[in-house]
């Protein structure tokens, strides 16, 4: 395998290996392609790599919320603003870019699309108690995408986010 441009329509899984850990591995064929990392249950900080990289995400803000993600220089390369009365977001590039981050009211599946909603990424399957998983699709369209790399495991940051969300939100009432 040489980068996620040739996963492309391949089966593809996110697994959590142990739910003690916060490390989370995007399997072709049991073979891991990717891995995300979250620091802690205290942040929202997070790594992403795979042979073609390595990238940080962190979101801030409460009301406003906004995930920031930097590649392994530190340099900011994409932003994504949560839309806090929708499920989902606008991820917006430096050159001017945009995708559509969206997910179905019970959480059960999420996507990534253009801007005209033609789709990228699909995370379906979602779910788990102690071990998180979903199943992963990247689109034919996304394929000569340059952030593709790093879409992938920031999709899935953004599955564990609103999950880590809904959590506490249930924790507190």
């Amino acid at each position: 395998m040489s980068g996620m441009s040739t996963l492309v329509g391949r089966e593809l899984k996110w697994e959590q290996p142990s739910s003690s850990k916060q490390i989370y591995e995007l399997l072709y064929f049991n073979s891991s392609v990717c891995t995300l990392h979250l620091e802690s249950s205290f942040n929202s900080r997070a790594s992403a790599v795979n042979e073609e990289g390595r990238w940080l995400f962190d979101r801030k803000g409460f009301w406003q919320r906004e995930s920031f993600i930097y590649d392994a220089n530190g340099e900011e390369i994409a932003r994504y603003k949560a839309n806090t009365w929708r499920q989902g977001g606008t991820l917006v590039l430096p050159n001017g870019r945009t995708y559509i981050v969206k997910s179905n009211f019970w959480s059960t599946q999420f996507f990534v699309t253009t801007y005209d909603e033609q789709p990228l990424i699909s995370i379906t399957k979602i779910g788990g108690v102690f071990h998180y998983s979903g199943w992963v699709e990247i689109h034919s369209l996304a394929k000569n995408l340059p952030e593709l790399p790093w879409l992938v495991p920031f999709a899935w940051y953004l599955v564990m986010l609103q999950f880590r969300d809904s959590a506490a939100a249930a924790a507190a009432t």
